[in-house]
């Protein structure tokens, strides 16, 4: 018996084979509420698929989207891989959000963050003529780069993401972080940016509007927190941090700094033991 439920539907031509994924993280729920009315249009004959194939998968992780948390046993999106001998819940469901993956050409993958006032952004750490015009169509500022790279530099060798995968199949994706999870404008973030991407590959009618020029961002390391801690202000996702900026002290006394100028990423208030507490970046120059 599947573990997860995806809706298909076959435009009157041939085409780019597109994937949506939403809910990987069981608490990030505008990709499942934006996921779920594109399919009841689609069903109700209020979008008519012309070209290509549109599969769906508005809800991920099941067990943790039904519990309102994060993960069940561990991250589904560092474990995105087929697992011969599958070891958690999150194994089981990558192996069969992978095969997905494999048979399609593009991925959009729908996530939100942890802050509340966190603005909408991309990820792009693969770009090619696929997933190039579909970031420039969303409605976000800022693309953040360097991801894969990142985690090898600080010894993660490989990358089991949702885009790790697809580029390991040949395929491209990119991610999209709709904002805070709670704002309803998340959702129609979302709802927007399927939108866009149908329109972009020419699935439907109409053509994608013109977007704000985008911010890139480089990605340079990540802070695991080790122990019982706290953030020193209340940041939210691309402050603006100076080099020598107290980012995060431990219990014991111990103070984290921006080790140069650029912005703190993707902070974490509640991060448990382990888990990534914040990421750091620059702004690329030159674009």
């Amino acid at each position: 018996m599947s573990l997860i439920e995806k809706y298909v539907f076959n435009g009157e031509n041939n085409g780019l084979n597109l994937l949506i994924l939403g809910c990987v993280h069981g608490n990030e729920t505008a990709g499942v509420k934006a996921g779920l009315k594109v399919i009841s249009e689609l069903q109700q004959g209020k979008i008519k698929l012309k070209n290509g194939r549109l599969t769906i998968v508005p809800v991920c992780n099941p067990e943790a989207y039904k519990k309102g948390v994060r993960s069940v046993e561990e991250n589904l999106n560092r474990v995105m891989k087929i697992h011969q001998n599958p070891q958690s819940y999150e194994q089981r469901l990558a192996n069969e959000i992978c095969p997905l993956i494999k048979e399609s050409r593009m991925l959009l993958d729908l996530h939100s963050t942890h802050c509340q006032g966190d603005v909408p952004f991309a990820f792009c750490d693969y770009a090619d003529e696929y997933n190039t015009p579909l970031i420039n169509a969303l409605d976000v500022d800022y693309v953040l780069e360097g991801w894969p790279a990142m985690y090898a530099a600080q010894g993660e060798i490989s990358d089991f993401s949702t885009e790790g995968y697809a580029h390991f199949c040949g395929n491209t994706g990119t991610t999209l972080e709709c904002g805070y999870h709670n704002e309803p404008e998340a959702e129609n973030i979302a709802y927007n940016a399927i939108l866009s991407a149908l329109k972009v590959y020419g699935m439907i009618d109409g053509e994608a509007a013109p977007k704000p020029q985008k911010t890139h961002i480089q990605m340079h390391s990540y802070v695991i927190k080790k122990h019982n801690g706290r953030l020193c202000r209340n940041y939210k996702h691309l402050d603006e941090v100076q080099k020598g900026q107290a980012l995060a002290v431990y219990e014991n006394g111990e103070m984290l700094s921006a080790p140069f100028d650029g912005y703190i990423l993707l902070p974490n208030h509640t991060a448990e033991i382990g888990t990534e507490w914040y990421y750091l970046g620059t702004k690329k120059q030159g674009l």
